[in-house]
C-alpha cells in the first residue's frame, strides 16, 4: 500500500511527502502518487489551522478512494 504524507503548517503551506505544492495542486500530486494503488494518506495538520482545511484535504485524498488518517501528537 502507498502511504502518503500531507502536511499543513500554521502559515497554510502544503506538502505532499515532503514537496511544497500549492493548495490548487494537491488533488492533482495525490492522484499521481496513488494512482493504480491502494493508498493511505496521512495527515499532519497544525492544530492552528482551521477544520475546512483539513476537511478539504481529507475529502480529496477519500475521493481518490486512499485511507485517510491524522497524525497526532501526544501532549
Amino acid at each position: 500500500m502507498q502511504e502518503v504524507s500531507v502536511t499543513i503548517t500554521k502559515d497554510l503551506k502544503y506538502s505532499v511527502n515532503d514537496k511544497i505544492v500549492p493548495r490548487e495542486q494537491i488533488k492533482a500530486e495525490l492522484a499521481s502518487l496513488l494512482k493504480d494503488k491502494k493508498g493511505q494518506v496521512v495527515l499532519h495538520i497544525d492544530k492552528d489551522v482551521p477544520v475546512e482545511h483539513l476537511v478539504e484535504i481529507g475529502g480529496i485524498a477519500a475521493g481518490l478512494e486512499a485511507n485517510v488518517s491524522i497524525a497526532t501528537k501526544p501532549f
